[in-house]
Order: C-alpha cells, then sequence, then structure tokens
C-alpha cells in the first residue's frame, strides 16, 4: 500500500446507510473505485468525483457512473450518501457541502464495514503483503459461493476490482495504512503478515501489532499465517477470544505446506489439510509470496465450508492481479515483468520469483521509491534488497502527498545497491528507459517496480526492443 495521510475518522453517522445513490469524492482510488464498480454491480446509481480522469475513471465511467473532474463547492444531483477517503481528508469542499446539506457523510472504510455487516457470510484480508493479491484468489475460489468482492487490485482476466456472484460470501481487502481495520466486523479475519511498515502511520511493528489484534478480535476467526513473526504475535495476543487457524510451513499449521516447487511460470502447492489428507494446488502466478497467498485463501475457504474441489479449481482458474509480478511482454528475447512491491520484504519476494521467470537469465530492475517518509525509514533496507537483481536502475521518490520531512533523495538507498551490485540513478522516466534499453541483452528479465508510472519503461522499452539489441 502506498504512503497515505492518518486522519481522524468520525463516527458514522446512526441508521443503516442508504447506498442506492452514493457520491464518491476521489472515486479514482483503488478502494473507492472497487466499492463505486460493486454497489453499480449491485444497482446502484453512482456518482463522483476526481481531480484527473484516469484509465480507472474511464473504466467507472463505461459501468455506468456519471464523474466530473476537480472537486466543487456544490454536489452534482441529490445523493443520499457521499463517501469519503483519507487521500482526499474530511475537510474536502464536497464532503462539506454535504454536511452542510445534510447528506450523511461516511468514510470509504465505514462503506465497507457497512457491507461487510450486512454480508451472511464475510471475509477481510488484511496484511502488508499480499492482501490485494489473497483477495483476488479468495473471490475466485470460493467460486459460486461469492455474493461480491472488493479489491486492491485489478484482476489480469477482466481489468476489474469488484464483482457481484449468486452465493452468500462476501470477500473485501482491508487497508492497515489509515489505522481502518478497526472498523470491520467479518466472520473471518484473515492476516497474511505484518510487517513495520507505513512509518507515516505507525510507532513501529508494535504499534501495527496492537491496531491488527483489535481487527482481529472483532472476527469470530482469525486465519493467520504461522510462518510470519508479526501474525503470530497478533494470534497470541486474541487467543481465547478469537477462534484461530494457521497456516504455513510450520509444524503447528493446522494447514501445512509440505512443498512447494515451479510448475511453468507459476507453482504447484502441496499441503496437508486439518484432516491429514493431502492435497495439491496449482497456481499460474509465479513465486513463493504468490504459493502461500494461495495457500491462505484455501484455508480460508475451508474454513468458510467450501468444499476442496471448489477452491482447488478456482485457484488453478486464477489469472493474477495487474502490477504483481505481471507479465508485460516479451521481445527478442527479452521478458518484462511488472511489480507493485515498493517495501524490502516484498522487494526480496518479487526478485526472487523473477529468478524463477529469468530462467538462467539475469535480472535488471527498474524502481521507483515510493513515499518520502518510507525512503528516509527504509530507503537502506530496500536498497539491500534491490541488490538481489543483476542491475538496478534507481528513479527518484514518487508520492502523491506533500513531504513532511523536507526534500528527499536516493542516495541511501543507491549506496546499499552499489555494495554488491551496479546501480544507475536517473532523473526521471525517459532516462529510466533508455538507460535500461542501453543495458539490457537477449536472455535478461526487466523487472519494473515500484508504485508510480515505472509501469510505462517496460512498455517502452518492448516498444523499442528490436531497435536497442541489434544497434
Amino acid at each position: 500500500m502506498v504512503e497515505t495521510k492518518h486522519v481522524p475518522i468520525p463516527t458514522v453517522p446512526d441508521g443503516p446507510l442508504d447506498t442506492s445513490l452514493p457520491h464518491f469524492v476521489g472515486i479514482g482510488g483503488a478502494g473507492m473505485s472497487s466499492l463505486a464498480l460493486l454497489l453499480a454491480s449491485r444497482g446502484s446509481t453512482i456518482t463522483g468525483s476526481d481531480v484527473r480522469s484516469t484509465p480507472v475513471t474511464d473504466r467507472l465511467k463505461a459501468a455506468g457512473v456519471t464523474i466530473s473532474t476537480g472537486h466543487c463547492e456544490e454536489l452534482p444531483g441529490a445523493p443520499g450518501l457521499v463517501i469519503w477517503s483519507s487521500a482526499v481528508g474530511a475537510d474536502n469542499p464536497e464532503v462539506e457541502a454535504a454536511r452542510r446539506a445534510g447528506i450523511p457523510v461516511v468514510h470509504r472504510s465505514q462503506l465497507l464495514a457497512h457491507l461487510v455487516t450486512e454480508a451472511k457470510d464475510s471475509v477481510v484480508v488484511a496484511g502488508t503483503h499480499g492482501k490485494s493479491t489473497t483477495t483476488a484468489m479468495l473471490a475466485s475460489a470460493v467460486g459460486v459461493h461469492l455474493s461480491g468482492w472488493s479489491g486492491g487490485g485489478d484482476l489480469v482476466a477482466s481489468g476489474v476490482n469488484a464483482g457481484t456472484g449468486p452465493g452468500d460470501i462476501f470477500v473485501a481487502e482491508g487497508d492497515e495504512s489509515d489505522r481502518s481495520l478497526t472498523q470491520y466486523r467479518p466472520e473471518v479475519a484473515v492476516i497474511l503478515t505484518v510487517d513495520d511498515d507505513h512509518p507515516e502511520t505507525y510507532v513501529d511493528r508494535g504499534d501495527a501489532i496492537a491496531v491488527y489484534a483489535d481487527f482481529a478480535r472483532n472476527a469470530k476467526c482469525l486465519v493467520f499465517s504461522a510462518d510470519d513473526e508479526g501474525a503470530r504475535q497478533v494470534a497470541a495476543l486474541v487467543d481465547g477470544q478469537t477462534l484461530t487457524v494457521a497456516y504455513g510451513r510450520s509444524a503447528n499449521a493446522d494447514v501445512r505446506v509440505t512443498g512447494i516447487r515451479p510448475d511453468g511460470p507459476g507453482s504447484l502447492i502441496t499441503l496437508r489439510g486439518p484432516d491429514g489428507a493431502e492435497v495439491t494446488l496449482g497456481i499460474a502466478v509465479p513465486g513463493e509470496a504468490a504459493a502461500m497467498n494461495a495457500v491462505a485463501a484455501y484455508t480460508t475457504g475451508l474454513t468458510l465450508g467450501v468444499d476442496q474441489a471448489t477452491l482447488v479449481t478456482g485457484l488453478a482458474s486464477f489469472a493474477g492481479v495487474a502490477r504483481r509480478m505481471t507479465p508485460v511482454g516479451e521481445a527478442d528475447g527479452i521478458k518484462v515483468i511488472d511489480s507493485f512491491a515498493h517495501h524490502p520484504t516484498a522487494v526480496t519476494a518479487d526478485i526472487a520469483a523473477a529468478r524463477q521467470l529469468a530462467d538462467g537469465g539475469r535480472v535488471l530492475v527498474v524502481f521507483e521509491p515510493s513515499g518520502w517518509t518510507r525512503t528516509v525509514a527504509l530507503g537502506e533496507s530496500i536498497g539491500r534488497a534491490l541488490a538481489g537483481a543483476d542491475e538496478v536502475v534507481l528513479l527518484p521518490v514518487h508520492s502523491l502527498l506533500d513531504s513532511p520531512v523536507g526534500k528527499v533523495g536516493t542516495e541511501t538507498m543507491a549506496a546499499a545497491i552499489a555494495h554488491s551490485t551496479p546501480v544507475h540513478t536517473v532523473p526521471d522516466i525517459v532516462a529510466a528507459g533508455e538507460v535500461c534499453g542501453e543495458l539490457v541483452r537477449p536472455g535478461d528479465l526487466v523487472l519494473t517496480m515500484g508504485t508510480g508510472a515505472v509501469a510505462e519503461v517496460g512498455k517502452a522499452l518492448l516498444a523499442h526492443t528490436v531497435s536497442v539489441v541489434r544497434s
């Protein structure tokens, strides 16, 4: 999750929420667009606003959502509910106009909490790493039992980040970046990892663990990774208050992973269920991190009572989430993969997955750091993680927020990379493409990584690969 603002979330208005005519302020954000798309698919009439048009807002318009550019002093039409996110703040002019008009105003997390509560069976997937992929995997895995889902990443197969189904299970991604996790009261809470992330919001990992524990206490059951120290600490804190189900390689796991091996671009995973029977899962997405996400989805599905065959079939059909080790293309023997990773743990995992896909070739990473505060706090650790590549092209810091710590460069990150790996610091996306074009050769895998426009480097590289390689 990218750097965000921690803003106070006012108490939700009394009474049930009327979601038939909602207006979303900042509708182009990942969480906001997902909820808007979900409600539109359920028949609501949606309006929204954002500061600019994007592919996301274009997609929403195609789904029948009316979107205006910019935030106005007056609301369009007569919405029955106005939703804001931490990215726009509670002092936005449209939010203030709604309050003056007596229209109920809720934070994005409060709307999602409402949808979770009204579902017959509900799951909220949380964690520092892997929650978008696991949310989408679980939605695919439960098949016809799904009533709806809302995630933070677009499916590769359909380009959407939400949907509906004929069943009773509602699956949602929970965002920890603004502490809003504690809003949710699902039947099942899932915690994948608890890492030291979001230094703009949390003092340290212990602070984050306390928020995750409050989230877990709100659920009837907690599914957690027995291999992750932070997740184990949360489970220990809620033991006796919430039923816990563990998955992982640990001998103490209820669903125990006994093996993960590459299988084409994806993996074959063997595990033992609570009954001791061995099960094999096949997934089409690469890397051990993705494999463990699939195990989390499988374990959660079992907890919800979904049959094993449905879960295995649903996971096998999952084609991935955009920007999560997504193949961009291949030309002249050069592969390009795109990744959203921007935390040292995720960077390490995705470079390892890239090694699996590179087939013995070099791995070149083009990295765009995310967030001023994150770069100060984690820059050296990110640099050490990036040093796992063969060459690194390093872009300036990307952030949508003003820096609370002044201008931040990438010198510390670059120095950590340079201890063992060549690093090329560039001023912008155009220069990154030029440098990468000079470095790349047949057999290489180029991994574009980060939260900003870095994916454009891979697309440009593929468009010009023939001339670069043959020159």
